[in-house]
């Protein structure tokens, strides 16, 4: 039996903030000619937060005083929910072994999930520095190519009933293993923005896109930059750890 893994199906998240610093050791994208600008970018901020999490506090600053002001002006926010499946392959075949369905207030739920971040990143140590992979980019558009089909709507199993983790050691076998995050903002987002959205992650159980982010056995990531789709800017994120 596999080990089971979550999927987080709503991931429509929102922040904001600038890419800035790039030193040749976190921009290991920096050559890779498959990539636009945007997406090495991204593996760089990726690198920046795993290189030196405690230091990466700095660019949540903005996000953490709007919560606390939403809070003190607004209360705790309207209702609102998010729901969580986890699967287990059982038999050679996925099969859903829980699903979760959590309530919660927005505004208290979006500083909440801001302190529990920066706690987090306190006590973290540094993370190994992802390494882009051209297979794990290929499953990234893959999928993209597919949920665009069907209007964004296919979360992280494909129309083929494809998993993240199946995608990633298709299109790369050198993976061992992986896992995917999807998000989208309006307007047109940095990818420090992207970043910093996944990372907060409020409203989602467990944090399942932060914990993709700062997982300490990833060796390598992706990310893609799908455009403009159902009113969104779309991202796919793929990480693995090779073999």
């Amino acid at each position: 039996m596999k080990p089971s893994h979550l999927i987080v199906i709503f991931w429509f998240i929102f922040s904001p903030f600038c890419f800035s610093q790039n030193t040749s050791k976190l921009n290991t994208a920096q050559n890779c000619s498959y990539m636009k600008q945007i997406e090495k970018e991204m593996i760089c901020e990726i690198n920046l937060l795993r290189s030196d999490p405690s230091n990466y506090i700095q660019y949540l600053q903005e996000e953490y005083d709007k919560a606390r002001l939403e809070v003190a002006k607004y209360g705790k926010g309207k209702k609102s929910y998010s729901i969580s499946r986890s699967y287990e392959t059982i038999d050679g075949r996925e099969k859903l072994v829980k699903t979760d369905t959590v309530w919660n207030n927005i505004n208290e739920e979006e500083l909440k999930a801001i302190e529990d971040l920066i706690q987090e990143l306190k006590k973290m140590k540094p993370l190994s520095i992802l390494q882009p992979d051209k297979g794990l980019y290929s499953a990234a558009v893959k999928h993209a190519g597919d949920q665009t089909i069907h209007h964004w709507s296919l979360g992280h199993r494909g129309s083929d009933g494809s998993w993240p983790w199946d995608r990633i050691k298709k299109y790369s076998p050198k993976m061992k293993d992986g896992n995917e995050n999807l998000a989208g903002k309006y307007p047109e987002p940095t990818a420090r923005e992207i970043l910093i959205l996944l990372l907060i992650d409020s409203g989602i159980p467990g944090y399942g896109h932060r914990e993709n982010i700062l997982n300490p056995v990833w060796t390598h990531g992706a990310c893609y930059s799908a455009g403009l789709h159902e009113g969104m800017y779309q991202w796919v994120q793929e990480f693995g750890n090779a073999k």
